[in-house]
């Protein structure tokens, strides 16, 4: 049961992650052993807060899906990618792939009453390659929602990788855990 608590709160998480993307790449800013004598890229840069728009998009529909339980809708935000794998907190929480990642948000869907998920992330931070390409977030987040009417509570960490795949970002890597903390009912 914790493990799909654990799944249940990362999209209401990723809404919150939305605003960690920074507003410039992360590429390239440590250990770069380029020549500096080589001329500057020509190819132009994509605008990052365009970037965090597009990213907040997806994260919107997986959140919205999530919480209606709209398993279709769900699984557009996650990357078609054989590798794509959503983790949970033990090792027994790996999904890798579409037919995988949509069994276990079947079962998640069954863990917590519709249009209760609530979250909000007191530390997070993210970013994106400077070619619009590629993002990444990560927060640690407070959560609430129900099961059967009674109101439970519990911290995550949250993790994720996107990427553009057919001119849209996805998911190819999401990460939820809440170790030794099971949740609250109150």
């Amino acid at each position: 049961m914790r493990q799909k608590v654990t799944q249940l709160c990362l999209a209401i998480s990723a809404a919150f992650l939305l605003g960690a993307c920074q507003t410039s790449g992360t590429s390239g800013e440590s250990g770069n052993t380029s020549n500096t004598n080589a001329p500057p890229k020509t190819a132009a840069k994509t605008d990052p807060k365009a970037v965090v728009d597009e990213v907040k998009e997806v994260l919107a529909q997986h959140d919205k899906a999530l919480s209606e339980k709209n398993l279709d809708s769900l699984m557009q935000s996650f990357s078609s990618d054989p590798n794509t794998v959503v983790l949970g907190t033990g090792t027994e929480e790996k999904w890798v792939g579409q037919q995988e990642i949509r069994a276990a948000y079947t079962e998640i869907f069954k863990d917590y009453d519709p249009n209760t998920l609530q979250s909000k992330c007191d530390w997070k931070t993210g970013g994106a390659d400077d070619d619009g390409m590629m993002a990444w977030l990560a927060a640690i987040c407070s959560c609430k929602d129900s099961m059967q009417g009674k109101n439970r509570e519990y911290k995550l960490n949250v993790s994720a990788g996107l990427k553009k795949q057919d001119g849209k970002w996805r998911f190819t890597m999401l990460h939820m855990s809440n170790a030794f903390l099971p949740p609250v009912t109150k």
